[in-house]
């Protein structure tokens, strides 16, 4: 289950508590430096607990770490890290604390060499789970896989904070996150532009490039599944090319990399003349893998 399905079953006060996270942080880009210390410093805080834990003590390691001032914590000497293992209102680990001090000295050199720490994130995007996780390991500690792929979906840089039909997923979208923005996917927008002008221009060999072989089109209206090329060549042969069907894009609704909705406007040689109809789109590797048509009458 999701964190967005979860959070409703939950109890107060714990509901409140991460409803605010999910609704107003998880997900959304971080343009502060030190604020992406912070996020980086929870997420390896949270290792072995509950996030609930993690949510209760913020406001606490907000001020144990100086407000996340990364030159502060870096130059933090026996002093400080002694005075942060007696502080019960954190995680007083060792391990954890001294992660903190070393990664801050790390962004340090980080931002000496590439002008901030988000700017050495930008320079590495975009990168698979794997790839992100071998960078970070080699490049600071107490950074798991968990760790870091928590720390990069909350600030934007991989996708699932949110389900697609949550409305802070498409409150994120308008924030352009990283990952929407990520080279090696499609770009949705003009791959329906191009699928829409290979339909009305009746040119199947490219249509049919759209799909993957073993892609599905499910279609209640006419009363059946076409499967694969062969299956959706019938369906555009009979319903497209048999009635000189035009498709006119009214709204496209990209929900994530993976999936989007198209709202059409269809006029042709059938009954009506004119009728609205509904795409949703699943793609994989850059085409389509499943699509479900539906006819609004």
């Amino acid at each position: 289950m999701s964190y967005c399905n979860y959070i409703p079953m939950m109890k107060e006060p714990s509901r409140s508590l991460h409803q605010n996270y999910h609704d107003n942080h998880y997900g959304f880009p971080i343009h502060n430096d030190n604020e992406l210390f912070g996020r980086l410093i929870v997420e390896i805080n949270q290792a072995g607990l509950s996030w609930e834990t993690i949510l209760k003590k913020e406001e606490n390691f907000r001020k144990a770490y100086d407000n996340f001032d990364i030159k502060k914590v870096a130059a933090y000497n026996e002093k400080d890290s002694e005075r942060l293992l007696n502080d019960a209102g954190i995680i007083p680990n060792k391990l954890k604390v001294n992660a903190a001090i070393e990664n801050a000295k790390t962004i340090l050199l980080l931002q000496n060499e590439y002008g901030s720490f988000e700017k050495w994130l930008e320079h590495h995007h975009p990168k698979t789970k794997g790839e992100w996780v071998k960078l970070f390991k080699k490049t600071f500690i107490f950074t798991g896989s968990e760790i870091v792929n928590e720390f990069l979906m909350s600030i934007g840089y991989l996708p699932g904070a949110h389900s697609p039909s949550c409305p802070v997923h498409m409150a994120i979208l308008e924030t352009n996150p990283m990952w929407a923005n990520n080279s090696n996917n499609m770009n949705i927008e003009t791959f329906i532009e191009k699928w829409i002008a290979a339909s009305n221009a009746f040119d199947i060999e490219k249509y049919l490039s759209f799909y993957q072989p073993d892609a599905v089109l499910d279609d209640p209206s006419v009363g059946r599944k076409f499967d694969g090329h062969k299956g959706i060549k019938q369906y555009f042969d009979n319903y497209f090319i048999g009635y000189n069907t035009l498709t006119k894009q009214v709204r496209l609704k990209v929900i994530d990399e993976e999936n989007a909705h198209l709202e059409v406007l269809f006029t042709g040689d059938f009954p009506e003349g004119k009728i609205g109809g509904t795409f949703a789109f699943e793609f994989k590797e850059g085409k389509i893998a499943f699509v479900r048509a539906d006819l609004i009458h």
